[in-house]
């Protein structure tokens, strides 16, 4: 785990706790996006890597660019990662937010790395055998990178399974490297 995200986690937990008390997790999930666009954006990105822009001046330059698109509670949030010297993570805060409110509905995100385009009927058992040894609802994405050579490299959550050729060879290199 990299320490990206565990910085990321507590902001995210608890905003997540809050949205869910409120019944406002879709309010709070569009704000983070557009918190993280904005902060990722190159011009804001640069001034607020500008060191002589003091921790409070960085939060009030990322609410006075968001404008009236963040409540009082949202703003709070900006003011207390300026504070904290963590603008930065809003991308992993927003990525986290949406981990803990999947989870709580129950469905995962899976990444499918194939070495080739898997057909709708493979796909279709990959996701059923994810929802059956996952017990969830999961969305799959799939992207191809040939460098597999064959086989596939599944990642749902922190669990990920690396089933390509790619990986099967190296592991044969090492071991008759020993």
């Amino acid at each position: 785990m990299t320490d990206f995200t565990t910085a990321a986690r507590p902001y995210a937990n608890a905003v997540y706790d809050l949205a869910s008390q409120s019944n406002t997790l879709d309010s709070w999930g569009d704000a983070l996006a557009n918190l993280a666009n904005v902060i990722n954006e190159a011009q804001v990105a640069e001034m607020l890597g500008n060191p002589d822009l003091g921790k409070q001046q960085k939060g009030e330059l990322v609410t006075q660019v968001m404008g009236d698109n963040l409540n009082e509670q949202q703003q709070n949030l900006v003011k207390l990662m300026a504070e904290n010297g963590r603008l930065s993570l809003m991308s992993g805060v927003l990525e986290q937010f949406e981990v803990a409110r999947a989870k709580a509905e129950n469905k995962i995100e899976a990444e499918v790395v194939s070495a080739f385009e898997l057909s709708a009927e493979q796909t279709s058992e990959l996701v059923n055998t994810l929802k059956n040894k996952l017990g969830c609802d999961v969305t799959l994405t799939t992207t191809i990178d040939e460098s597999l050579i064959g086989g596939v490299v599944i990642k749902a959550g922190d669990t990920i399974i690396d089933a390509s050729m790619k990986s099967q060879l190296a592991t044969l290199a090492l071991s008759l490297a020993r």
